[in-house]
């Protein structure tokens, strides 16, 4: 296979793998739920000890993150309210014991005219991901804002504009001069949804679309898994749960239920109702999704500008091929149907690398002479050395193209992608049907 294809995901959420765990020494119930939702996940904070390179100084700092939680799409909304029409038909209440907070019939809380929409939740986690972020790079981002300075791009989707907002918010709070609350506006970029090749170019590859959105195979190995044993075996469990003959329900239903149980705990953080009715071992049933080959540098954030921040505010679909770029989460095997109870400790699982709010920083630092730099950057800097740090939902990594150090040189950093032949970003180039110079893409999960 070419290297300059490689594996990317997850369009949106479906059916994968099924484990049974010991419930000792796990998290609560509620904790628990939002660690298996793939990219449906709320965004979890954790502590991360930070200390920045020894001498070193912060120069630039280039951002890429995904909406924070939003509420269920139209589709989703419609899978639950086809699920709540048979189950609310066949469950008589008078006789339906009480499963946690579950009561029928069950009203569905989520509108179609919410569609997408960014949440409360979703605010805060912008927020506090700017806050994070200000403790971290002090030096940096509490310069006062200028356009010429910072930069806010965002997708032509309200709710990436509104995530950038909440970030800048985060930010910039009482640091300037509007109003009581010394508020600062902030000038926020964004081009149309079906016109933008930075962040959005998913939407602009006809490659992709034919090859993987309107491939009527992509979800092959889905399928499999959706009629397939484990599954069967959670239809009887919850069908023994609501007391209704299993005959009734179908897997389509489960899915339904499992979409209720995932916004429930997203947005309301309610994991007594609909998750009531799955076992631990079924909430192990990780959301993958169908996977796809785009061209590894289909996306490139740039580094270059001569600014202290960009920050770039766009959807699971645009971090995921970038992870791809740099070579990170990699498995040696492909996610299967048949293959999934050995790939439990894959590295590529969304619940971690992409839930809502996922982010990846890349931070560009000056630093005086260091040992171990190389004779070619002495050459370009003089007596400095500049490195680059990358940060994956504000933790640090290491890249593998940077032999596996966290304080990667900056020619080094640029050479992982000098090397590549191609390099262009042409898209039309990229993703033109039948295209020369690349291997034909093959989809599979």
């Amino acid at each position: 296979m070419d290297p300059k294809i490689v594996l990317s995901v997850l369009c949106f959420a479906v059916l994968g793998c099924f484990i049974e765990e010991s419930l000792q020494s796990e998290p609560s119930f509620s904790q628990k739920t939002q660690l298996k939702f793939a990219s449906k996940t709320r965004y979890q904070r954790r502590n991360f000890t930070y200390e920045a390179p020894r001498n070193c100084e912060p120069l630039h700092i280039s951002m890429v993150l995904r909406h924070g939680t939003r509420y269920p799409s139209r589709n989703d909304v419609e899978k639950i309210d086809k699920m709540l029409k048979v189950v609310n038909e066949v469950i008589d209440p008078s006789t339906q014991k009480h499963i946690g907070d579950l009561r029928f019939p069950w009203k569905n809380p989520f509108s179609r005219t919410h569609d997408k929409l960014l949440t409360s939740v979703g605010e805060e986690e912008m927020y506090n991901i700017a806050k994070e972020l200000l403790k971290r790079f002090p030096s940096l981002l509490l310069r006062p804002y200028r356009p010429q300075n910072f930069d806010f791009i965002s997708t032509g989707t309200s709710r990436a504009t509104q995530s950038a907002m909440a970030f800048a918010f985060g930010l910039y709070e009482g640091r300037g001069g509007l109003g009581p609350s010394r508020f600062q506006p902030v000038s926020v970029q964004s081009r149309e949804v079906n016109n933008d090749p930075l962040l959005r170019f998913f939407d602009l590859c006809p490659k992709y679309l034919t090859e993987v959105a309107e491939n009527k195979t992509a979800l092959l190995e889905y399928k499999k898994f959706k009629h397939g044993e484990q599954m069967r075996n959670v239809l009887q469990k919850v069908s023994s749960k609501l007391i209704i003959n299993p005959s009734v329900i179908s897997e389509d239903i489960i899915v339904g239920m499992y979409t209720a149980c995932i916004f429930e705990v997203a947005i309301y953080d309610r994991a007594n109702t609909w998750c009531q009715l799955f076992d631990d071992e079924d909430l192990m049933l990780s959301f993958v999704g169908k996977h796809s080959q785009l061209p590894e540098n289909a996306t490139d954030p740039s580094i270059e500008e001569k600014k202290y921040g960009t920050f770039m505010f766009a959807h699971g679909e645009t971090l995921q091929p970038l992870y791809a770029l740099l070579g990170l989460f990699m498995d040696r095997e492909d996610l299967k149907a048949d293959n999934f109870l050995k790939q439990l400790e894959r590295k590529y699982r969304t619940s971690y690398i992409a839930p809502f709010g996922a982010n990846i920083a890349f931070v560009v630092y000056k630093c005086t002479a260091r040992d171990g730099a190389s004779n070619k950057e002495s050459e370009c800097y003089g007596t400095k050395t500049f490195i680059v740090q990358v940060f994956v939902n504000e933790e640090l990594i290491a890249l593998p193209c940077c032999g596996k150090e966290t304080e990667c040189p900056l020619e080094t950093f640029l050479q992982c992608f000098d090397s590549k032949p191609n390099m262009s970003c042409n898209l039309s180039s990229l993703c033109s049907v039948g295209s020369s110079g690349t291997e034909k893409s093959r989809v599979e999960l």
